[in-house]
């Protein structure tokens, strides 16, 4: 046992001559180290599971070890002591890991010699199937062979029953019809019997293959005239179609023409040859339905059908016309033609994506009009009783979404009407991420009803979440209309940048600044508007920002601006606060105004907030009395010097 004596900084002597250790605690810092060590102890205890030996032995061995790196004089002695420790605790854990071992080295042993036995038990029946799986095929083998052999047998017999027997020829004693028995007998007129019968023989084969044939033949020769038949009728369809389509071309051909010479506003090549050829279409089945009615009164009255005409518009000035035109243009015609039916067959299908990419992708833009798009407006949303949205769209919204790849160059753009259409639907459809595209990539001819839609659109609280704002500034700002874009931009937050875009590009008065604080109100815009520029001054009067807010019942935003007003220190004298200073620089706003405002926060409960308002109501009172003291003292000495100088 170690005797400590002595006092003091340094050690003492120890009175068995050993050196003396210090006192563990010998200053603030070190009782200050123990209460945070017994802190971070029971929190790191309350995070650990408490039935978890491990886990609470690495808390302790934790602590143990700042113990040590804190107690310098002690390190050899605590380091010695965690050593031993430390290898009780690993010879513990070595020994119940051992234990475990050789707990289930002796279960294994223990069940040796009756897993034997059951091996032994499993091979015994094993092999006792075996052998009666031995014993059942030898007796199937043996049934086999006996089948085989019957079935030998059985067709051995059916083979000599079935095998037809040997004819015997029979020699014929009667004589040859048309003979006698001497003529029978001769042989030289037996022998020219014989050529003359041959010649017969070879004049009914001749005659035979000459005059008949297999009865196959004639199916084949029926099956040949059906055919032909068949190819006559296609034929005969097909000229009908040819001739119906050149019917199309024709009218085609002159509705281009006839725009290509008048050029009517407000219509494309387009939507003429759809309307001509709507228009003859219906002209022919007029005509169709007068002959079959005089068709019919004729048979009525005992007289053949009687037709003048082959078809619709066929004359000698329009004959004329048609073979007279340019070659070139006539192939252009029958293209867009061509064109044009294979949409209305696409669209008819109800394939209205691969419609829309075909008309999106049409020549000279034929097809990228607004009958189009109210074509695809009027599709029957249902199909066979399922509603028609392929990948989350409606047809309207594939033609629009297929118009705007084409729109690359400024001249390809889809014009004001068409644009707008498309905007509508996307917002229709709320797919804002395919408007944002088309806006991004200048898809569209922007007008200021399109901005205006965007606009109105948002019903976020400001800041704007929807992208909305953003894409209607964007337009506003291609349009130059700063006023609205500035509005858009503080529907988004972005409350300095509109303002400086204010300054830049538009020459902002009272007024125009009190619309924005009425259209868009936000604490940021209050802040700004009361703030001073980098000229110094102030767009608003802090009582003209907090009047217009009480007079659109906005005390929401009232209360909090004035409380954070009051709690922000100026920029001019960090001393005052920006309240009391924008007051004191307010020079509009009447004492009245100011005392109904405190009034009004004290009947509202915000006492604090209504001494804060009254205090720099009375120091701003009490600096304009003080003013115009000083100037009517001002006054009074100078109306008395120029008295003095008088007499």
């Amino acid at each position: 046992m170690i005797i400590m004596s002595g006092t003091g900084s340094g050690y003492s002597t120890p009175v068995s001559g050993f050196m003396k250790l210090p006192p563990i605690v010998t200053s603030e810092s070190d009782r200050e180290f123990l209460r945070v060590l017994n802190e971070y102890i029971e929190l790191e205890l309350g995070k650990v599971n408490p039935d978890d030996d491990e886990q609470r032995y690495i808390v302790y061995k934790t602590a143990f070890n700042k113990i040590i790196e804190h107690v310098t004089a002690y390190q050899p002695l605590l380091t010695t002591i965690k050593k031993e420790y430390e290898e009780t605790i690993e010879a513990i854990k070595k020994a119940q890991r051992e234990a475990t071992f050789l707990h289930g080295k002796l279960k294994a042993m223990a069940s040796e010699p009756s897993t034997i036995r059951n091996y032994r038990k499993r091979g015994d029946e094993l092999e006792e199937r075996v052998n009666i799986v031995k014993k059942d095929n030898e007796r199937l083998h043996n049934q086999l062979i006996e089948l085989k052999v019957r079935r030998m047998e059985k067709e051995k017999k059916e083979k000599e029953i079935t095998e037809p027997p040997k004819r015997e020829m029979k020699k014929d004693h009667r004589l040859i019809p048309g003979l006698t028995l001497e003529e029978s007998t001769d042989k030289q007129l037996l022998q020219t019997k014989l050529e003359e019968l041959d010649r017969q023989l070879k004049e009914l084969t001749i005659s035979f293959k000459t005059r008949y044939v297999p009865k196959t033949r004639k199916i084949e020769l029926k099956e040949s005239l059906d055919n032909k038949v068949a190819h006559r009728d296609m034929l005969l369809r097909q000229g009908q179609f040819y001739k119906a389509k050149r019917q199309r071309l024709k009218v085609a051909s002159e509705a281009a023409q006839a725009y290509n010479r008048e050029k009517p506003p407000h219509q494309t090549v387009g939507d003429t040859v759809m309307m001509a050829l709507q228009y003859a279409a219906m002209q022919a089945r007029k005509q169709k339905e007068a002959e079959v009615a005089a068709e019919n009164q004729n048979q009525s009255e005992g007289m053949g059908p009687q037709r003048e005409g082959s078809g619709f518009g066929e004359g000698p000035s329009t004959t004329s016309t048609f073979e007279d035109d340019d070659p070139n243009k006539e192939k252009e015609a029958e293209m867009m033609l061509e064109y044009i039916e294979k949409f209305n067959e696409l669209f008819e299908d109800g394939k209205y994506e691969e419609a829309a990419i075909h008309a999106a992708n049409s020549p000279k833009g034929i097809l990228r009009t607004s009958a189009t798009l109210a074509k695809f407006r009027a599709a029957p949303m249902d199909y066979d009783d399922v509603k028609v949205r392929i990948n989350g769209r409606t047809p309207l919204l594939m033609f629009c979404d297929a118009l705007m790849p084409s729109a690359g160059s400024e001249n390809a753009r889809p014009d004001a009407r068409l644009s707008l259409e498309c905007v509508e639907c996307a917002l229709y459809e709320n797919r804002l991420d395919l408007l944002s595209h088309w806006v991004a990539q200048k898809r569209l001819t922007f007008t200021e009803e399109m901005g205006h839609m965007i606009h109105n659109h948002c019903k976020c609280q400001i800041p704007c979440r929807c992208s909305a704002q953003a894409m209607a500034q964007n337009v506003f700002i291609k349009l130059k209309m700063y006023k609205e874009a500035i509005v858009c931009l503080l529907k988004q937050g972005r409350v300095r940048a509109g303002l400086d875009l204010a300054r830049q590009r538009c020459d902002f008065t009272k007024e125009d600044y009190i619309d924005l604080l009425r259209s868009s109100p936000s604490i940021q815009l209050l802040h700004a508007l009361v703030d001073r520029d980098n000229r110094g001054e102030r767009p608003l009067s802090i009582g003209c920002v907090i009047m217009n807010l009480m007079e659109e019942n906005k005390f929401e935003l009232a209360l909090p601006f004035i409380q954070e007003m009051q709690h922000k220190p100026s920029k001019d004298e960090p001393h005052t606060s920006a309240f009391h200073a924008a007051v004191l620089d307010d020079h509009e706003t009447s004492v009245h105004d100011w005392n109904e405002l405190v009034h009004i926060l004290q009947d509202q409960g915000y006492g604090e907030t209504a001494m804060g308002l009254l205090a720099a109501i009375t120091v701003l009172q009490a600096m304009k009395n003080a003013i115009r003291t000083s100037q009517e003292e001002f006054h009074n000495l100078a109306q008395s010097e120029n008295t003095d100088v008088l007499f």
